[in-house]
């Protein structure tokens, strides 16, 4: 499984400050280099692009900027209200997500067909990790919300497209973005060895005497193990970075949600798999 590690540069692209957009690792069918126009970005609004969570007007004039500076019709823009599950939705052209979700007892991921290819998903983080997700056997695309609860997520999406869709693991390009990192994310003991037991102790840190959960190297684990084709790990701590919301570093009453987004656009990617930290 090919894995790339980028940071995220100071010179992102001109014109677009309002947060990144980057291009899945790999190569398409065509034998380009990821960017190909064809494709799905992934996409992910800075904190000072303002909270993007659901069911608040001035928030959801937040989401409508964004998505229009992406170069993405509001309109087209598909999304799910937040449980901490392992659940993936699959919402057709005029399906609601929520209802879908409500069904399943909650969801936090979302995958759409490639004849839905004028449509975004969307889901909102601000310490989980946001992962975005391309099947290029079958086309299909989403986003998915892991959390420390959510953790495995990964894992039952490939499961599902690839019982969907007949497609290969190794035809699927997954990109892991910015997350609380175990330099910031301590959990009790209790917490620590459940996460441990499932997902093997290079994942956690001890010091001190504290645990500290490692959500990047689950993931990157998870990938690995269900045989993934291509994975490229955008490497930030939300905690320790004040570009984005963190529900650590702001607290219960002040955090800001950010919004990921997979959906086609005219804009180019401004992180490339090219520019790779050390």
């Amino acid at each position: 499984m090919p894995l790339t590690r980028v940071s995220i540069p100071d010179d992102l692209a001109a014109g677009f400050t309002a947060g990144f957009v980057a291009a899945f690792p790999g190569r398409s069918d065509s034998g380009c280099n990821s960017g190909d126009a064809r494709e799905p970005l992934a996409f992910l609004s800075f904190a000072a692009s303002g909270d993007m969570r659901f069911g608040d007007p001035k928030c959801a004039a937040n989401r409508e900027r964004f998505l229009r500076e992406a170069g993405i019709e509001p309109s087209r823009a598909r999304g799910l209200e937040l449980k901490h599950t392992r659940n993936v939705v699959f919402p057709a052209q005029d399906d609601d997500p929520a209802i879908l979700a409500q069904a399943e007892g909650g969801a936090d991921g979302l995958i759409l067909d490639a004849r839905d290819d004028e449509l975004a998903a969307t889901v909102t983080v601000a310490d989980c990790m946001p992962i975005w997700i391309l099947d290029r056997g079958s086309g299909a695309f989403g986003l998915l919300h892991s959390g420390w609860r959510g953790t495995g997520i990964l894992e039952a999406a490939v499961r599902a497209i690839v019982l969907r869709f007949g497609s290969q693991p190794s035809s699927i390009a997954v990109i892991l973005g910015p997350a609380i990192g175990p330099c910031c994310y301590a959990v009790s003991e209790e917490r620590a060895a459940a996460f441990s037991a499932e997902f093997g102790d290079l994942c956690v840190a001890r010091r001190g005497g504290t645990s500290y959960i490692d959500l990047r190297s689950a993931n990157v684990s998870i990938a690995e193990r269900a045989g993934i084709g291509h994975v490229l790990s955008i490497e930030a701590c939300s905690s320790c970075d004040e570009r984005f919301g963190s529900y650590r570093r702001q607290g219960a009453a002040a955090f800001t949600r950010m919004l990921a987004v997979c959906g086609r656009s005219p804009r180019a990617p401004d992180i490339f798999t090219a520019r790779s930290v050390a």
